[in-house]
């Protein structure tokens, strides 16, 4: 993360909100159905000690990350009391794993380095409460469900784990399991309630804010990805898992099915070796613990696997927790001590060694190559000389709304507004100052084209004649919210008369038999909405040839038009030439003035 210097996607939205304080980034989060206040307190933290600088945050988030090493290592080799060995193994491979990718995201690394703290955290009291119930460890552990459900919603589903621990304790203290009980289900009450009746929000929402919708299909698909992911079979499209398992390479493939072999093996020896421990008592805990575990990494794989994808990094706290009933199991000696040994210290080497190799993945993550894209448009602007109003990038840049935040970008680190065309497209000339640059995908970088205004075309004089007639071919329409009824009429801009096309509408207008050029201009008309799309095409005898396709900007100010010029040589045969103005995504505000469509 060295190599990267400014945040990108939905770090924009939330660092630019927490600049207003924790109260700032919760309002934030509530707008997009989540209540986290525990997480906007942390955020308010941060942004106040580093000024959100990228590095400074990078740190606080790689800082939070290296607690937890710490407090699972403590886990494992003082609550578990697993072999120092196999502890610190496990903690090597619970720091330096895929599901840890999360990193790359500066959003995530806090949000879940701190749900991932508070998570180890009731893995540890719980050995405790385990060992001897106790009212204030009842207390304590219920204090943490509360703080970890207002940290990230995900982890809601640990209340069944949490009140099987209650049922569990009930015959040793009923008071600490009526209060463990008790407090969680006031936990999960209280969040819904405040969802439902005070912010008027969901109750339940999937990643990107997407309804939540139970698929028994879909979910037992990622189920069983997520098991095998756990047990060490790497499965799921690479920009979110690094490599498939089927694209692997054979010795990689060898690797994780031999993993997945020791892990299923260490499981089954496990459950035999419980079911035939003595005395009593000591059976009855084992059962106990690994039926919390297991209960435990359940729930969290269900967690992971009811939204349209499965987001790998909720996979993290479930195969820390699978790590921890290997552990215990080593702890309680469930087999014979040399062979588990050799088993569970076999399957640390495999798996760190995959880890390695999937490492060296990184480039291939969805979140890599956003922060590349962008800090790549960042030096690349550092060269360009003067100032700016609009930074044009041609090609096809992937995820651009969601890279640059539509807009989000620009205000957050001051730089002109970003306009993405496609590849070749023509430059518009507008009274605006400009710089071009091209977008190469093969290695995500941004080459200057101009970096100084288009000069002025040859003087001409704008009419839209042509439009005026295929604008009384329309029939009014109460659908349309327009002068006329029709989504097309003439009106006054700023005192410049033009002809406003109102998305959806397409219009086919005849070509003089002489013309060779096709002169446009034209603006959006409101500084408000994602902007509209455009595309000019002429059609000949032989098929359509496109001629421009792009999105119009919305408008800064609804006082101050952008005029864009455009002319186009038509080819040999033209017979007409479409216009049509339409909205990919949002709708709203989707007018266009054309000042000028004439032709020469």
């Amino acid at each position: 993360m060295s190599q990267f210097n400014v945040f990108a996607g939905d770090d924009l939205r939330s660092f630019e909100a927490a600049q207003k304080g924790a109260f700032g980034y919760n309002q934030m989060t509530i707008s997009v159905y989540k209540f986290r206040p525990v997480t906007a307190l942390l955020f308010g933290i941060v942004t106040r000690v580093t000024h959100c600088d990228f590095h400074g945050v990078a740190s606080s988030g790689l800082m939070l990350h290296t607690t937890n090493g710490f407090l699972f290592f403590y886990l494992l080799y003082r609550r578990i009391r697993a072999p120092l060995f196999v502890s610190l193994g496990m903690t090597a491979v619970a720091v330096f794993n895929r599901f840890a990718t999360y990193l790359f995201m500066q959003d995530a690394a806090l949000t879940i380095g701190l749900g991932v703290a508070v998570f180890l955290l009731i893995l540890i009291v719980s050995t405790f409460l385990l060992e001897q119930p106790t009212i204030g460890r009842a207390l304590g552990l219920a204090a943490l469900y509360a703080v970890i459900i207002y940290t990230y919603e995900a982890y809601l589903v640990l209340a069944l784990p949490l009140l099987l621990l209650g049922i569990f304790t009930f015959r040793s203290n009923r008071k600490a399991a009526t209060i463990l009980s008790a407090g969680v289900i006031f936990a999960v009450l209280s969040n819904f309630g405040i969802k439902s009746f005070v912010l008027h929000t969901p109750i339940l929402i999937g990643t990107e804010t997407r309804p939540i919708r139970f698929d028994p299909t879909q979910i037992c698909s990622f189920l069983w990805s997520g098991a095998l992911n756990l047990i060490g079979v790497n499965r799921g499209p690479a920009h979110l898992s690094l490599e498939d398992f089927p694209d692997s390479p054979v010795w990689v493939k060898v690797i994780s099915i031999a993993a997945a072999g020791l892990s299923c093996a260490l499981v089954f020896a496990v459950i035999a070796g419980a079911a035939s421990l003595k005395p009593r008592e000591l059976k009855r805990d084992a059962l106990v613990r690994f039926a919390f575990y297991g209960s435990v990494i359940a729930a969290l794989l269900l967690s992971a696997s009811i939204t349209f994808r499965q987001v790998y990094y909720w996979l993290y706290p479930a195969y820390l927790t699978f790590l921890v009933f290997l552990g215990f199991a080593m702890r309680a000696r469930m087999a014979r001590a040399w062979v588990f040994q050799l088993a569970v210290t076999s399957l640390l080497l495999l798996s760190i060694v995959r880890e390695i190799y999937l490492s060296r993945r990184h480039s291939r993550y969805f979140a890599f190559q956003v922060d590349q894209i962008a800090n790549n448009l960042f030096a690349t602007l550092h060269h360009t000389t003067g100032n700016a109003d609009v930074v044009v990038i041609r090609g096809d840049v992937p995820a651009k709304d969601w890279t640059f935040l539509n807009g989000a970008f620009s205000r957050f680190y001051h730089l002109p507004t970003l306009e993405f065309v496609s590849a070749g497209s023509p430059i518009d000339q507008t009274d605006q100052s400009r710089v071009v640059l091209d977008y190469t995908n093969n290695d995500r970088s941004f080459k200057i084209v101009q970096a100084q205004p288009v000069a002025a075309s040859t003087p001409h004089r704008m009419n839209f004649e042509v439009l005026q007639q295929s604008a009384a071919t329309f029939v009014p329409n109460d659908r349309w919210s327009t002068p006329t009824g029709t989504p097309e009429f003439p009106m006054s801009r700023n005192g410049v008369d033009c002809m406003i096309e109102v998305s959806p509408v397409e219009v086919i207008v005849p070509v003089p038999h002489s013309a060779t050029v096709l002169h446009v201009c034209f603006s959006h008309v409101y500084a408000m909405g994602d902007g509209a799309d455009i595309e000019i095409a002429a059609l000949t005898p032989s098929g359509p040839a496109l001629l421009l396709s792009r999105n119009v900007p919305p408008l800064t100010d609804n006082e101050f038009p952008v005029w864009r010029k455009y002319e186009f040589a038509l080819p040999s045969q033209t017979q007409q030439v479409k216009l049509r103005v339409f909205s990919k995504t949002n709708p709203v505000a989707d007018w266009i003035a054309v000042r000028d469509f004439s032709f020469d």
